[in-house]
C-alpha cells in the first residue's frame, strides 16, 4: 500500500488522540477546510508542507474513488486506537459472540487508504484512518497552527523566547501561530500573550531545564537543505531572525548561519537521544500517595506496639494495586519502612481474645519490606511497591508525624 501524500483537494477532520511525539503535537489547520494533526515533517518553502500524522478523518470528492474492498475483522484483532473508537461510538456489529468491524481499501485516482471506516458516502467520501501516515498540502493553504500545552509535569524540553522591536523578550512556549500574522506564546507565569508578526523581530529557542544536557531535551531535529549544497544538514536551530537568517547548531557546538534565501527545505526526525524527565513539583514537606495528598495516621502507642485503627486507612487497595509515594523531604536520605501489620491478641483476660492489627517497634527494623526507591530530578523521594497480599500495610518516614496505613483487600 502506497502511503497517501494528499496533494489534491481534500479536508482532514481531527481525530484526537496521543502519541509518543505529544509535546510536539499541533492541529495544523488548512484554508481549504481541511485539519490534521500531528507535526510537521517537511517544508517545501512556496511548495509544500508535509505533516506526520497517526489519526485523522478524510474527505474527499466520490468521483476521485476508483474501487472500494471492504473486509470484516474481528475486534479483538485491531490496534487499541480502533478498540476503543469503535466501543466509544457503538460502530461494531456482532455475529456469533464477535464483535465486528466493517474497514475498507480506498482506491483514488492518486493514492490508496488501506484499513479505513467509512463514515459517510454520497458525493463526499468521509472515512477514518487510524493509520501512521503523511498528509501534505500546498503551501498556501495552511493559514494556522496549535500546538499542544508542555504538560505541568514534564521538566525538559525546550523554551522559546520572542525578541520585540522595543527590545523586550517574553518567553515560554509558542502554542499557536497563524505563519506571517499572528503568534501567541503561552508565558511561563502561565500568562497567554498575542503579538503580530511585525511586533517580532526574533525567536529563540533553548533547552527547558538548565541541569540537563540540551540534546536529551529536543524531541525532533531540524534538517535543513541548502540551495546549492548536494547532503542536507542536521541539527537544532536554536535562532530565527525574521525574513532574514536562522542558525542551526549541531551537536558538537558548532554553529552555522543561514540566510532564509539559501533554505530550499527544512524538515523534522526524531532525534533518538530524546529524553523526557517528568516530575512533581512539591511543595516543602509535601509527601503524595498515588497523586493525592497523603493521610497520616497518629497509631495509638501500647507497650511494644503501634495498634492500627479499626476504621481508618490512608488507602483502601486491592491485592495486585500499585503504590507510589512521592515525598519533598528535607533529607533525601530518610529512613523509610515498609511493614505488614499482624493480629496480635491485647485482651487481658484469657478466656476473652481481643485481636487487633498491629505492629512493633521491632518489625520497623527487624521485618521490613522491599521496595523501589528513587530521587527524582526535582530532587522528590520516590518510592513504589505493588501489594501482593491482602492485610494491613504500614508505611514510616523517618521525621514525619504519623504512619501511612493501606488497607488491602481481595480484588472482586
Amino acid at each position: 500500500m502506497m502511503k497517501p501524500r494528499i496533494l489534491y483537494s481534500m479536508m482532514i477532520l481531527l481525530c484526537a488522540g496521543v502519541s509518543s511525539f505529544a509535546q510536539n503535537i499541533e492541529r495544523v489547520y488548512m484554508r481549504s477546510g481541511s485539519e490534521v494533526e500531528g507535526y510537521v515533517s517537511e517544508q517545501l518553502p512556496g511548495v509544500s508542507i508535509t505533516i506526520n500524522s497517526s489519526k485523522a478523518t478524510v474527505v474527499v470528492n466520490s468521483d476521485s474513488l476508483v474501487n472500494r474492498y471492504v473486509e470484516r475483522v474481528p475486534l479483538e484483532s485491531l490496534s487499541e486506537e480502533w478498540i476503543e473508537w469503535a466501543e466509544d461510538n457503538d460502530t461494531y456489529v456482532v455475529e456469533n459472540g464477535t464483535k465486528i468491524l466493517e474497514l475498507s481499501t480506498l482506491t483514488f485516482n492518486k493514492t490508496e487508504y488501506s484499513g479505513v471506516f467509512v463514515l459517510e458516502r454520497g458525493s463526499l467520501i468521509k472515512f477514518l484512518d487510524l493509520n501512521p501516515n503523511e498528509y501534505s498540502f500546498a503551501w498556501g493553504d495552511m493559514y494556522r497552527t496549535v500546538k499542544h500545552r508542555r504538560p505541568d509535569t514534564l521538566f525538559s524540553g525546550l523554551k522559546e523566547t520572542i525578541v520585540l522591536k522595543d527590545g523586550s523578550r517574553i518567553s515560554g512556549q509558542i502554542i499557536e501561530q497563524l505563519p506571517g500574522q499572528d503568534l501567541k506564546i503561552l508565558t511561563e507565569d502561565g500568562e497567554v500573550l498575542s503579538y503580530k508578526y511585525n511586533q517580532i523581530i526574533q525567536i529563540l529557542a533553548g533547552r527547558l531545564n538548565d541541569r540537563l544536557p540540551l540534546w536529551s531535551q529536543i524531541q525532533l531535529l531540524d534538517v535543513v537543505q541548502v540551495k546549492g549544497e548536494s547532503e542536507p544538514m542536521e541539527g537544532f536551530i536554536s535562532s530565527r531572525t525574521m525574513s532574514k537568517e536562522l542558525v542551526l547548531e549541531f551537536e558538537d557546538g558548532r554553529q552555522r548561519i543561514l540566510p532564509m534565501e539559501k533554505v530550499a527545505s527544512y524538515a523534522k526526525v526524531p532525534n533518538e537521544k530524546y529524553y523526557p524527565v517528568y516530575d512533581k513539583a512539591l511543595k516543602e514537606g509535601e509527601i503524595l500517595l498515588n497523586g493525592e495528598t497523603a493521610y497520616f495516621d497518629n497509631l495509638k502507642v501500647q507497650d511494644n506496639w503501634l495498634l492500627l485503627s479499626d476504621d481508618i486507612a490512608s488507602a483502601h487497595l486491592t491485592v495486585g494495586d500499585h503504590v507510589c509515594v512521592e515525598a519533598n523531604l528535607p533529607d533525601s536520605n530518610v529512613q523509610i519502612t515498609l511493614v505488614k501489620a499482624r493480629m496480635e491478641n491485647f485482651s487481658k483476660k484469657k478466656r476473652k481474645p481481643m485481636y487487633r492489627p498491629a505492629v512493633s517497634f521491632q518489625d520497623l527494623v527487624r521485618s521490613p519490606l522491599t521496595f523501589s526507591r528513587e530521587i527524582t530530578p526535582l530532587g522528590n523521594v520516590k518510592i513504589e511497591f505493588d501489594v501482593e497480599e491482602t492485610g494491613d500495610y504500614v508505611l514510616y518516614i523517618q521525621g514525619v508525624e504519623g504512619y501511612i496505613v493501606l488497607y488491602v483487600t481481595e480484588s472482586i
